[in-house]
């Protein structure tokens, strides 16, 4: 069973592509690029398998928190345009291949992927698809406490920009949602064979970011004035896909999913 939802603004505009170097893990190999690895600071996440600079401030990360579930996440700040659309955002060859179309796919990376496609399908009785959890941002602010001076706007607070520029709104078959100028929380999860979710975190402290592909749970963190789109696992089986904001009080953010592109 499919469902149709959306919630969207019209108009789009064109995405520009950027080109960046590699960098892998510690203790995972790259062999096979073309681009010497520039220097990043890599110890702070050892599930990361693989990260591409596209340009200042502009990354696209591959993580395999356990053997065989891999998924990526382009992070970018303000006035960038994300490299990665619809399935690129999600396949993590298809991705390193947009980003670096002369370079051959590093050997950590092809075997982390090679690991997730051989992953059995979960079987699903029943699709389906749930969301929920937070509220206005207008209403969190109004319910601080008087005299509490919030963080500045660190990100695009337009909701114009998250729709427009961003593709936050976007449509995709199984199912879509999304929430703009929100806060406190969020979560949406479908039962699908891709996933995709973009989070503008424009003011607040930074939130947790919780995606769950089938029985794969991982968490990582997603500070303010960044965007990040998060593919919710390698396409493949009918799974549940999910994601979770959490960790987000006294944050706002736009947020928009899309299942099954």
């Amino acid at each position: 069973m499919r469902y149709n939802m959306m919630t969207m603004a019209l108009s789009t505009l064109g995405l520009a592509l950027y080109s960046g170097c590699v960098a892998s893990a510690p203790d995972q190999g790259s062999a096979g690029t073309a681009d010497p690895a520039p220097a990043v600071d890599q110890s702070i996440d050892a599930n990361l398998v693989l990260r591409v600079d596209v340009e200042p401030g502009h990354t696209v990360s591959f993580y395999e928190p356990s053997p065989g579930r891999l998924y990526l996440a382009e992070s970018m700040q303000p006035g960038q345009q994300f490299a990665l659309h619809d399935r690129q955002a999600v396949d993590a060859i298809a991705a390193f291949t947009q980003l670096r179309p002369e370079a051959a796919v590093p050997a950590a990376l092809q075997a982390a992927y090679d690991r997730a496609r051989s992953m059995p399908s979960t079987p699903v009785a029943l699709a389906s698809h749930t969301f929920g959890g937070g509220q206005p941002a207008d209403a969190q602010v109004q319910a601080q406490t008087p005299g509490v001076i919030s963080q500045a706007l660190t990100s695009s607070s337009s909701a114009a920009n998250f729709v427009n520029n961003d593709g936050g709104c976007n449509w995709a078959p199984d199912f879509s949602f999304c929430r703009v100028s929100w806060g406190g929380g969020f979560f949406a999860t479908a039962t699908s064979d891709t996933g995709l979710c973009i989070v503008d975190h424009f003011a607040g402290n930074g939130v947790t970011i919780q995606i769950t592909n089938d029985s794969a749970v991982t968490a990582t963190f997603q500070a303010a004035g960044t965007i990040v789109q998060y593919g919710l696992g390698t396409p493949g089986g009918n799974n549940t896909r999910r994601i979770d904001v959490l960790n987000a009080s006294g944050d706002s953010f736009h947020v928009g999913c899309r299942w099954g592109f």
